[in-house]
């Protein structure tokens, strides 16, 4: 049983999380939600710390259903992770392997597009000390 399926962004589950760009300026040129260039977004943890996972592509609780079973590990897309915040790296307009549960998460070793998603952060990373 395959337990990932690839899924275009839920814009209206991004839409109501508490989020922001990281760099506005360049994702609306890029495209803003229509961009196929990753683009950092800045994910503000609220409400018992609920935050946007595009993983699970929904709001969820970060640190049960994300931090304690190492979700950003096998995914690709972490940069940085705050204390009442996250900042994830993806391209909005690309599909994306996804999980619909917390046991899910647990029970894969990586996601299928690990690499990409880290050479999303990289590309990411290099055009921003350019």
């Amino acid at each position: 049983m395959n337990i990932l399926k690839k899924t275009d962004l839920d814009l209206e589950s991004l839409n109501s999380a508490s989020w922001k760009w990281l760099n506005s300026e360049e994702s609306i040129i890029s495209g803003g939600e229509k961009s196929r260039q990753p683009q950092a977004f800045y994910f503000f943890a609220n409400e018992q710390n609920h935050s946007y996972c595009r993983r699970y592509n929904k709001v969820v609780n970060f640190r049960r259903d994300v931090e304690d079973i190492g979700l950003c590990d096998k995914c690709g897309m972490r940069f940085r992770t705050y204390r009442a915040a996250q900042i994830c790296i993806f391209a909005p307009a690309e599909p994306y392997f996804t999980i619909d549960s917390r046991d899910d998460g647990k029970a894969i070793e990586e996601f299928p597009d690990k690499d990409l998603a880290e050479k999303g952060v990289s590309d990411f990373e290099s055009k921003s000390w350019q």
